[in-house]
């Protein structure tokens, strides 16, 4: 792997709470089987469907997890960013990919091959139990989205997705991707997502400014 070492690939996965319960010999080992892949905005890692081979951490930039209809519509499940695992489902079951993964930016991702994490998760019951740790967490956070899909409308989908951000200095919130990107996530079009942020800034709740979201009144939007 050019320009990085067994060191720093090991560093990098150490931080990974996937793999939380692997031990230093097991996780030195994966490291050095792993390796540095710099993909270019836009670029795909991996495509819904196809064969399972490996999982990746990112190691810099944002990549976005997502499935399409047989109509062609698109749903955003997540973003993935530094330090963050994509592709470990199909790692753990086998069986071909669930969505597809394309490069937000400019990415630097650790490359981790499939069967070398199976053998190191059948060789460790602490690492077992971090898998399954980590994937209980996506479970819960699917079954909140889904709640979300039939319980909120738009608006209130929308602020809660605000308040779920990072918030600097309580207040101001970076859109992680473009309208049309959130739009995909929240299931609904880029119009209808302009809608609603204008209505909640109409509300007097926040104000829009490309990407930057200011909240106006964090109690009020927390209660709406």
């Amino acid at each position: 792997m050019t320009g990085t070492s067994d060191a720093t690939r090991e560093a990098v996965l150490r931080r990974v709470p996937l793999l939380a319960g692997i031990g230093d010999a097991a996780l030195a080992q994966l490291a050095a089987a792993s390796h540095l892949t710099t993909v270019d905005k836009g670029e795909i890692l991996f495509v819904e469907g196809e064969p399972s081979t490996r999982m990746f951490v990112v190691l810099s930039g944002r990549v976005r997890i997502f499935r399409n209809s047989a109509a062609g519509a698109e749903l955003v499940l997540s973003h993935a960013g530094p330090g963050e695992s994509i592709g470990e489902l199909s790692v753990i079951d086998e069986l071909p990919r669930s969505a597809s993964a394309q490069a937000l930016e400019r990415c630097r991702v650790i490359s981790v091959p499939a069967d070398r994490m199976r053998e190191v998760l059948s060789q460790s019951p602490d690492a077992m139990l971090a898998v399954a740790r980590h994937l209980a967490v996506t479970v819960r956070r699917l079954t909140g989205t889904t709640s979300d899909f039939i319980f909120l409308d738009l608006p209130h989908r929308l602020a809660k997705y605000l308040l779920a951000l990072p918030m600097a200095d309580g207040a101001t919130v970076v859109l992680p991707a473009s309208q049309s990107g959130i739009a995909a996530q929240l299931g609904v079009t880029r119009q209808s997502l302009n809608q609603a942020l204008g209505a909640l800034a109409q509300a007097g709740l926040i104000t829009v400014d490309g990407r930057t979201v200011k909240v106006l009144d964090l109690a009020a939007l927390e209660t709406f």
